[in-house]
């Protein structure tokens, strides 16, 4: 028999993971937002995966050592999506410099506060077309729905702002109020 595998996700993000009391818990957003990079769900570009896979690379490694940190070590480890050599490159150039002494709760609070920033974070983005036909992604989070061409973020509709939400076939109709300032 095969051992079983569990593992712990999660479905609700806090809108500032910094401000949770159990480190636990942070610990835990932590690992699934390492997971949603892995699975390309939290987009960003090749800078910021950079700096993400290097706090990621520091709280696992720690500080570069090159007696023990040889060639491309990032390489070692999959971390993206699209794992390029020229982001490993940088990830590694970031990790040796900028992010030395960091120990790994302050390597993975930094990840926190980089991710949290970024217009994916807390969304599940899904693929849709607009009614052009043109490949986007609709996503929900806590602060209302946001629509993506690739990683940039074209419109973001606030909870505040949406009257009524429709489905129609496969149209999904959001109804917005509009304020006049």
């Amino acid at each position: 028999m095969e051992p079983i595998l569990f593992s712990f996700r999660v479905k609700f993000y806090p809108p500032d993971p910094l401000r949770l009391k159990e480190e636990i818990t942070r610990y835990q957003i932590y690992q699934q937002l390492k997971r949603d990079l892995l699975h390309g769900r939290l987009y960003c570009s090749p800078g910021e995966e950079a700096l993400l896979a290097a706090c990621i690379i520091q709280s696992e490694l720690g500080d570069y050592d090159p007696k023990i940190h040889e060639g491309n070590y990032i390489s070692e480890h999959k971390i993206l999506l699209k794992q390029t050599e020229a982001i490993e490159e940088k990830a590694m150039k970031l990790h040796q410099t900028e992010l030395k002494a960091m120990t790994p709760e302050q390597a993975e609070t930094h990840f926190l506060r980089l991710a949290s920033q970024l217009d994916t974070y807390a969304v599940d983005p899904h693929p849709v077309k607009d009614q052009k036909g043109a490949q986007v992604y609709l996503g929900i989070n806590h602060c209302g729905i946001l629509t993506f061409e690739g990683s940039r973020k074209t419109h973001h509709f606030r909870w505040p702002e949406v009257q009524k939400i429709n489905y129609e076939g496969k149209m999904f109709i959001v109804h917005l109020t509009i304020s006049e300032i």
